[in-house]
């Protein structure tokens, strides 16, 4: 077949014609929630553009419970294991399932209710994320939240500077002061300024590029070595020593969230989750903080024990002042056993869905 003009013109009008076919579908059918209904992209967070999508369209009506938390929310880790079917096995999955109102102690028993759930949690999320992400909440909704806080939040890593941010497209929600803190020591480079400019303007105005961007947090990106590792996996049997390498490994990640640091009040994490309470607070919502399960059998050597429990004193101290203002704290940092976990915070599909179900049940005894 020989490339003729008219090929080409042919072929270039019906390329850039189903372009345009695309963005009219998606201009009319993201408004009415049709594809957070249908598909669950959370687990990551885009652009502000895709932000507010979600914030206005994932949940028809008035949702009931506004979910925020970081990656114990979502499949990144279940798929990491290779658990099958991981998008359906999450706790946010599992805690927008139906649940029962009489019996407190039984879910699954007494007249249905349905639990509207909105999860924003993400993976790698921070507080001060969740403090920007708070300025773009409507104030007419929601009446309910639910906070999952994670150690990782309050690392010494994330305490000050540019990588207490995970999120640089939320920095303009930010108070002055927070952005100043998070000011990186060395100005990003003028292409790096060009290519955040140009790619937060293709998320605002296309929306054909804004829902690719988030389709693709569907599946699992992996990195190159886990790429190999997958396809090694495929053709020799199970090798016990890279498992337990891979183990080591992230237990070497993990491990300056655990290891000895107490937690200091003028830092990022605990002024920003001030600021987060004391604005839902002024809004009069409903709040419910939990510091979620960890596993310590998992940490070993790696957690320093003392460190852990002052810690955990120190944050049921902050909370406590809001106590009065119709914002409840759980501690349940050692709820669940160490088989109910894959890592040190992160469960198991059975894990996730006890979670879910204890938290289903603290929900119903808020009102």
């Amino acid at each position: 077949m020989t490339l003729s003009k008219s090929f080409l013109r042919g072929a270039c009008f019906s390329f850039f014609g189903l372009l345009l076919l695309a963005e009219i579908l998606l201009r009319l059918t993201v408004p009415t929630g049709f594809w957070y209904r249908h598909f669950d992209f959370s687990g990551d967070m885009t652009s502000l553009a895709e932000l507010r999508d979600r914030i206005h369209y994932a949940v028809p009506g008035d949702h009931h419970i506004l979910l925020l938390g970081d990656s114990v929310l979502g499949a990144s880790s279940l798929i990491e294991h290779r658990i099958p079917g991981a998008k359906q096995k999450t706790l946010s999955f599992f805690l927008q399932g139906d649940i029962r109102e009489e019996d407190k102690k039984d879910p699954y028993a007494g007249p249905r209710q349905t639990l509207s759930v909105l999860s924003l949690g993400s993976d790698g999320l921070l507080l001060t994320d969740i403090q920007g992400l708070n300025a773009e909440l409507p104030s007419s909704s929601p009446t309910k939240i639910l906070l999952l806080l994670n150690f990782r939040m309050f690392s010494k890593d994330f305490a000050d500077g540019p990588k207490a941010l995970s999120r640089h497209f939320l920095l303009t929600d930010l108070p002055e002061d927070i952005q100043k803190r998070l000011a990186p020591d060395k100005a990003p480079s003028a292409e790096t300024q060009l290519s955040d400019r140009v790619y937060a303007g293709m998320c605002d105005h296309w929306f054909l590029f804004r829902e690719t961007q988030m389709a693709k947090t569907l599946w699992y990106y992996p990195s190159q070595a886990d790429f190999f590792q997958r396809r090694l996996e495929q053709v020799l049997p199970p090798n016990e020593t890279l498992a337990e390498i891979t183990e080591a490994s992230l237990k070497q990640k993990v491990a300056p969230y655990y290891q000895a640091y107490l937690w200091d009040p003028r830092a990022l994490p605990l002024t920003c989750l001030k600021g987060i309470l004391n604005q839902w607070a002024g809004r009069h919502l409903q709040v419910m903080v939990v510091l979620t399960p960890q596993n310590q059998k998992y940490l070993g050597s790696y957690l320093d024990k003392p460190s852990f429990e002052k810690n955990r004193k120190a944050l049921a101290a902050f909370m406590k002042p809001y106590r009065k203002q119709g914002i409840t704290y759980q501690d349940w940092a050692d709820r669940y056993p160490s088989s109910a976990f894959l890592d040190h915070c992160h469960l198991t599909p059975e894990g996730n869905q006890l979670y879910a179900k204890d938290l289903a049940i603290a929900c119903i005894g808020w009102d």
